[in-house]
């Protein structure tokens, strides 16, 4: 430990500020130490910033990279009090003309009999267990009722019942009539739909003998029935059929207009309700400025942090920094590259056909007239700028998956199978020239480390017998997608770019760390030195003084 400060009461020397001002000067390669690590931790923490730039930009790609996602179809009714509308992007565009006859309702049953209060007498007085029995869809629910029961811990036993598995509820409503047995039960179906009753099982039921429960104290409130709907004048009347509605066990009716789910709401009294779908450019392009905007935002960042201002010879804490340069240059590529999969047969291969272009610095520039102009041209080709997907020139194989290692492309494949339509293992099953990996008897998949890899096709049974299919699938990965997989690349937590960065960055802090440490440990030591060094000369002055005095007093 560095001895206390020296006093300079014999030479009148500040002794102390004489050592601090020489401590100052050996701590200059302690201070350039701490500098370097101030460097690094800065570092550390803009690469945190642009990380985090990096996974906005992956989260706004995830949400457009598919083409129920990308290609946003607006929906309208003409009276949203009877019909309200839901459209995905399979939707076609186009307008129907609907009527809505009657609504989806479930099956109700009111005990009409009523009880004297909720939670004070009980139902079962016998000194033992009774059951209440009801049936619904078509099975029997039997419910234990302890002696002492009351009318709200019935309706509670029903509610909880484990085999009750939400079919149905209990509940309870008070008449107000201030009579004797003001108290009704309620019990109703969860599910509309026909088919869907609720019943009072007479030959289970023991509850008071069964004679306060019976179904004869029961009243059906509201039958269970399915909606019915015409559409477009379909079904006709005229022609007959047992049913001239279109029905559904639910208000929320799909697969009657593709795409499209409509919520009844009301019926229309005979009238029609016109609706109409439509692409939603509005939300398209807002969708499309998003993921611009999160990409400008980075390459902001980036250059921000990575400029040097030679005017003022200024630099950002990550200049010349080699990751931060290979990041935007790698961006800027995809951004200007054909997007893979496309060929000359496509329409738009390329962002800046369709408005979207690279402008000083790196930056995204959209011009919107341009971009709705193609947009309303072939908005499915558009969205393969964006988007994956994938078509194949063979009817029985589809394309089922992909990954990240995927790559847009136009693949030959020749897939075998035998008389029952299933994949042969030993068969000849090839994409892109390679052996495909089989997966059961449908799927294949392709090769591991070629482009197709992660690629998943599926075959239908072609019939006739044992065979082989050949063709082609033409695979596209949209700038969303590219975008993404890059961003995992770079941000992945195992082994990616920036995860190896900053553990070189951490390294080179902790050899910081230990140089430092290691520094103030012979600076404690220059510092004990120095000041034993001017204590012994204080004391030498000392002597000199006594000294002195001695022989002026002589």
């Amino acid at each position: 430990m560095p001895t206390g400060t020296v006093t300079g009461l014999s030479s009148g020397l500040d002794w102390g500020n004489i050592v601090d001002m020489m401590m100052q000067i050996e701590r200059q390669p302690v201070d350039l130490l701490e500098y370097r690590r101030s460097e690094y931790q800065s570092k550390l923490t803009n690469w945190s910033v642009i990380e985090g730039k990096l996974k906005a930009l992956k989260s706004e790609a995830d949400d457009l990279d598919t083409l129920n996602e990308f290609l946003s179809k607006s929906a309208t009714s003409t009276d949203t009090d009877v019909i309200k509308l839901t459209a995905s992007a399979d939707a076609m565009t186009g307008k129907h003309s609907i009527i809505v006859n009657q609504l989806a309702t479930n099956h109700t049953h009111a005990h009409k009999t009523g009880w004297t209060d909720l939670n004070t007498t009980a139902l079962n007085t016998s000194g033992s267990d009774q059951v209440f029995s009801y049936d619904y869809n078509g099975e029997t629910y039997n419910v234990t009722v302890p002696d002492g029961t009351t009318m709200g811990e019935l309706v509670n036993l029903i509610n909880n019942d484990p085999d009750n598995e939400d079919y149905v509820t209990a509940s309870v409503i008070d008449d107000g009539s201030g009579g004797a047995n003001p108290i009704h039960m309620i019990i109703s179906g969860n599910d509309t739909g026909s088919g869907y009753d609720v019943s009072i099982n007479d030959a289970e039921t023991t509850l008071n003998d069964g004679a306060l429960f019976d179904s004869a104290n029961w009243e059906i409130t509201q039958t269970a029935q399915n909606s019915e709907i015409r559409v477009d004048g379909f079904p006709d009347p005229a022609w007959g059929w047992p049913n001239p509605w279109i029905e559904s066990d639910s208000n929320d009716v799909e697969d009657v207009i593709p795409g499209v789910i409509l919520h009844l709401q009301d019926t229309s009294d005979g009238d029609s309700v016109e609706i109409e779908t439509s692409l939603d450019t509005v939300e398209i392009k807002s969708s499309i400025s998003s993921l611009v905007s999160k990409f400008n935002d980075l390459i902001d960042t980036i250059n921000t942090l990575s400029s040097y201002d030679a005017e003022n010879e200024t630099s950002g804490p990550l200049a010349g920094d080699s990751l931060a340069r290979n990041i935007k240059d790698d961006l800027l590529l995809t951004i200007a590259q054909n997007i893979p999969g496309t060929d000359e047969n496509d329409d738009y291969r390329s962002l800046g056909q369709v408005g979207i272009s690279l402008s000083s610095g790196g930056k995204l520039s959209i011009d919107n007239e341009e971009l709705e102009e193609a947009l309303e041209e072939d908005p499915a080709a558009v969205a393969r700028l964006f988007i994956f997907s994938a078509s194949s020139s063979e009817g029985y194989v589809s394309v089922s998956g992909h990954n990240e290692n995927t790559v847009g492309g136009t693949y030959n494949f020749t897939l075998s199978y035998d008389a029952n339509g299933n994949l042969v293992k030993s068969g000849t099953n090839t994409i892109n020239g390679d052996d495909a990996i089989v997966h059961g008897n449908s799927l294949v998949g392709g090769a591991i480390g070629t482009d197709v890899e992660g690629l998943l096709m599926m075959l239908s049974n072609p019939g006739d017998g044992p065979g082989s299919l050949s063709g082609s699938v033409q695979v596209y990965t949209g700038l969303s997608v590219l975008l993404s997989n890059a961003i995992t690349d770079l941000t992945d937590s195992y082994d990616g770019q920036l995860k190896s960065n900053r553990d070189q960055i951490n390294d080179n802090i902790d050899l910081l760390d230990d140089k430092i440490e290691n520094w103030e440990r012979r600076l404690d030591i220059i510092e004990d030195s120095y000041n034993r060094k001017f204590s012994q000369m204080e004391t030498l002055i000392s002597q000199m003084n006594s000294t002195s005095s001695y022989l002026s007093a002589l």
